[in-house]
């Protein structure tokens, strides 16, 4: 069977839908051929059961998710079609074909004839949307087109994007039809840019369009090979991927034996599935170790360890607080340079990690926090347990901006009014959306307590952990504490029995709780509010004892530069040109209770008219 004649034109050529590339590309030879029934790859060796053949008579959907995938992936399909057989290939770009040209088996294959070339123009896609693919077709088969030709259309999103469900359809049904025609396999590709996310279910609604989709994807240093829907040797396949490497011999991709499956990734196969690498502190003291795992002394032997993993399993041991970030490094680094079936496993060895401490680990790339409190043989369960498990979070490439959603800020302990206001949302702004709960709590102190003595009674030693006092009680805000871990924080963070400095507490650990809570507070700021800090800087911490209730301390005079402080009564003086306000009794008095009173803050009214 003859194939088309891509001799060059003299004159220009006809008007049509298509421009013949002959006229911008070598001369070719006239050569008939007779249609080949060797199966055609699928530009990837090793693919097991079949899936590197493209099939004939149904059509078939191949789309890179980015660049590298384009590049590496649709040149190899080209001169795995040339080898089997002559090729019609529809081009959206002439820069793309002419790259095409330059490797020598498609040059060769252009030069023979076994490769015809044309190109798209520019009112093709109305022509499409008005009558569908015959008017292509039709020129297509003018100049040059045969039955033997395996048709490729690269890029087919050029000439199906902008079309109503309806013309896809119509579409989709002429397709199918010419594929039935044809003994050859006819191939859409599809390249970046472009969103997989709305393109996927849209070939996956039209079946007759697609029968057979497969996307390419760039992961780490490996690419992923998934398939939509695919027929095989073995049966029909669905959502299932394959691991691939790159042969910087032979510049293509090949199969490296990992098997995924679901649309959240389950492990089905891989050469070091069962392989663990923990640090030697992770697994310090603990009896039954496995034989078979591999045991490294520092985190840098660890990394080096894992550089060639593929769905091994890496244990690593969380420290201490000052070493967080060399453990959030390595996390990052190891998931965006290994694919995503490499599980990391963070294990609590010497301390408690904070909650956004561990909300950041899993935001960076680890699969899981294990708790100190976990036993060695529930550790090997879990590990088990998520063994098949592939990552499917999505993980910032910038180290810094992955982590700064997670991070308090780095301040501590009393602040003005002001600076707390602005800090508090500024960490409630940064951290939105991210699930990290935080608590405000306004702890009213007792009508004989002096607010200084309330505040030296409070010891914070974590960033974000930050209070700040109005005229009536004491603000403090608990980053990353969620409201049921509230009142063992309080007693942690105070030397002294809230109940001997404090009437009553409001908290709230929502979003609009905080922001409301914080409402009272900014408007006391307008009318003015005594500022601590020189206070708290020069004067010692009281000793951990309750105050005798009688004998309130008098105020001494401030010195030069130093704010005026409360009275002992815990009431600051009014702001200048007000009226003095009278002193209104606590509900139940300021009798010691046995636990504060807790309650919503939002709505509420001001403590002091809960009389």
């Amino acid at each position: 069977m003859s194939s088309a004649l891509s001799s060059p034109r003299k004159t220009a050529p006809p008007p049509g839908l298509l421009r013949s590339a002959a006229r911008w590309l070598w001369p070719a030879l006239r050569k008939d051929t007779a249609a080949s029934a060797t199966p055609t790859r699928i530009g990837i060796e090793g693919l097991p059961d079949g899936v590197g053949l493209l099939p004939p008579h149904v059509p078939v959907s191949l789309v890179a998710a980015d660049d590298r995938s384009a590049a590496l992936w649709f040149p190899a399909l080209i001169e795995d079609a040339v080898a089997a057989g002559p090729v019609a290939l529809v081009a959206s770009s002439a820069p793309w074909a002419d790259a095409l040209l330059q490797r020598p088996a498609l040059q060769a294959a252009y030069r023979a004839g076994r490769l015809q070339l044309w190109l798209l123009a520019p009112g093709l896609q109305a022509e499409v949307r008005r009558h569908g693919l015959p008017p292509l077709l039709e020129e297509l088969e003018r100049t040059g087109l045969q039955p033997g030709h395996a048709l490729y259309v690269c890029d087919a999103q050029g000439l199906l994007s902008g079309l109503s469900v309806a013309e896809l359809a119509r579409v989709s049904r002429q397709l199918s039809a010419l594929c039935r025609e044809r003994l050859r396999p006819v191939v859409l590709g599809f390249f970046p840019p472009l969103e997989p996310e709305v393109l996927l279910p849209a070939l996956r609604n039209l079946c007759q369009m697609s029968m057979h989709i497969a996307t390419l994807r760039a992961e780490a240093d490996r690419w992923s090979l998934g398939l939509e829907r695919w027929n095989t040797d073995a049966g029909a396949l669905f959502q299932t991927a394959f691991g691939l490497l790159h042969d910087g011999a032979t510049d293509r991709l090949a199969a490296d034996g990992t098997r995924t499956r679901g649309a959240v990734r389950e492990l089905v196969e891989a050469v070091d599935q069962s392989e663990v690498i923990a640090t030697r502190a992770s697994v310090d003291g603990q009896r039954g170790v496995p034989g078979h795992w591999r045991i490294v002394d520092s985190l840098a032997d660890l990394e080096v360890a894992a550089a060639a993993s593929v769905a091994a399993t890496v244990l690593i041991d969380a420290g201490q607080a000052s070493d967080f970030e060399s453990r959030a490094r390595l996390v990052h680094q190891l998931r965006l340079s290994r694919p995503r079936t490499l599980k990391i496993v963070v294990r609590e060895n010497l301390g408690k990690l904070r909650t956004h401490s561990e909300q950041a680990l899993l935001q960076l790339g680890a699969s899981t926090v294990v708790y100190k409190e976990v036993g060695f043989s529930r550790l090997l369960q879990l590990l088990q347990d998520i063994n098949a498990q592939s990552h499917t979070r999505k993980v910032h490439p910038d180290y810094e901006q992955a982590l700064d959603s997670f991070m308090p800020a780095r301040e501590r302990g009393y602040q003005p009014p002001a600076q707390f206001c602005a800090l508090v949302r500024g960490m409630l702004d940064r951290t939105r959306g991210i699930g990290l709960s935080h608590s405000l709590v306004r702890l009213n102190v007792l009508a004989q307590i002096p607010h200084l003595d309330a505040l030296r009674a409070c010891h914070t030693a974590r960033d974000g952990d930050l209070l700040t006092a109005d005229h009536e009680g004491v603000y403090v805000f608990l980053f990353a504490c969620r409201e049921p871990d509230v009142e063992l924080a309080l007693h942690r963070l105070f030397t002294l029995p809230l109940t001997q400095l404090f009437a009553s507490e409001a908290t709230d650990s929502t979003d609009t709780g905080i922001r409301a809570m914080l409402a009272p507070l900014q408007e006391s700021l307008r009318k003015g509010l005594p500022d601590y800090s020189a206070a708290l800087a020069n004067t010692p911490r009281p000793a951990a004892a309750a105050p005798a209730p009688q004998a309130a301390p008098a105020a001494s005079p401030a010195p030069a530069g130093m704010p005026v402080l409360p009275p002992a009564s815990g009431l600051a003086p009014e702001a200048a040109g007000s009226e003095p306000r009278a002193l209104q009794p606590m509900a139940g008095g300021p009798g010691v209770q046995h636990r504060p009173i807790a309650r919503r803050a939002v709505p509420r009214p001001s403590p002091r008219s809960m009389a």
